[in-house]
């Protein structure tokens, strides 16, 4: 389908269609009603479950995005709110999953397209769409006793990512983040974050010169005097990122086992600098440094998704910053819409 076509067969539908979908059925308690959706909706169902014959839809609101709510949804500051990546000819979109609604098909049928991702349904961008809609629902419960240490951890993540920052630079190289735990119901846990690299950021300790020195090593943009434990965390992000770069430029000019020490150090500082372990909930916090090559089966299911958007306390939840659009009947019909038109609102 292209821009502005309308929808004839459902079966060309794609997860992250976005279509002109003025309003979605819903309810105002026991009283059907419509929610206005005046930017349309993003169909969220699976593309297998799309063209099959199956009868119902899901889909969500698009949100009115301004630039603060992109970048909030960027930093994963919001969780309910899914960012559509943008294409040459579409901006950044954002779709409110707190008002997730099933259709029939049927309902779609006419309405015109607005945005797609335009590629294939193996491509990486829809790949990564598809993921970040399944993470909404299947992100692991942290106890709540536990986000406290986590806090100063997240925020500084949260504010650099997307931004101009060697530390964001940096976190965009960092694979995965996996939390893992000896066990989570009982206080005095014992945990590990995996900071989980590409094996082309960083090499194997075994394959590490054993003879490098920083005094006499090859370190680009380390100052004369300049002394390895004496490093900050910022400084250690800034000599982190001057090499990698220099890897992705003019990979002969580097020594990798000069990066192997410069992410060790890095994980060592944001051990140090950004984690409070107070009171009993944590025991001891392992920070660990691992290659996707070396990350195995079994460590990533003894492990959960560090998603930091997750790690606030259910007691005192943050909010999402974004405004839903007010549930309103449809200026076009003053009556509500027929029980064949109603859907259930997850």
């Amino acid at each position: 389908m292209t821009k502005g076509e309308p929808v004839e067969d459902i079966r060309v539908l794609r997860q992250g269609d976005v279509l002109d979908v003025s309003w979605l059925p819903a309810s105002d308690g026991n009283t059907p009603t419509q929610l206005a959706t005046p930017d349309g909706v993003v169909v969220l169902s699976q593309t297998c479950d799309i063209v099959q014959n199956k009868p119902t839809c899901l889909v969500a609101p698009i949100l009115r995005a301004d630039a603060a709510g992109i970048s909030r949804a960027r930093k994963g500051q919001s969780p309910l709110v899914l960012l559509l990546a943008g294409t040459d000819s579409t901006p950044d979109q954002l779709a409110d999953l707190a008002r997730i609604t099933s259709v029939p098909k049927t309902f779609l049928l006419g309405k015109k397209l607005l945005s797609s991702l335009g590629v294939g349904d193996q491509d990486v961008s829809a790949r990564n769409l598809a993921e970040r809609i399944g993470r909404t629902f299947t992100r692991f419960p942290f106890p709540d006793e536990v986000v406290p240490a986590f806090q100063k951890f997240k925020k500084k993540t949260q504010n650099a990512v997307g931004g101009e920052g060697a530390f964001g630079w940096i976190l965009d190289r960092v694979e995965s983040l996996r939390l893992g735990a000896d066990q989570w119901p009982e206080p005095a846990r014992n945990l590990t974050l995996h900071f989980v690299i590409s094996s082309r950021y960083l090499m194997g300790l075994d394959d590490a010169d054993p003879d490098w020195d920083w005094t006499t090593s090859r370190v680009h943009g380390r100052r004369r005097s300049e002394q390895r434990s004496t490093l900050t965390l910022d400084r250690v992000t800034q000599l982190l990122q001057a090499n990698i770069a220099a890897l992705e430029d003019a990979p002969d000019t580097v020594d990798m086992t000069t990066i192997l020490y410069l992410w060790e150090e890095w994980v060592t500082r944001i051990g140090a600098d950004l984690f409070r372990l107070e009171g009993d909930a944590i025991a001891t916090l392992t920070v660990n440094l691992i290659s996707d090559l070396e990350f195995t089966y079994a460590d990533w299911k003894r492990s959960e998704s560090l998603d930091l958007d997750v790690l606030s306390d259910s007691r005192n939840p943050e909010p999402t910053g974004q405004v839903p659009p007010e549930v309103e009947p449809d200026a076009a019909r003053k009556h509500p819409p027929s029980d064949s038109e109603i859907a259930t609102s997850i």
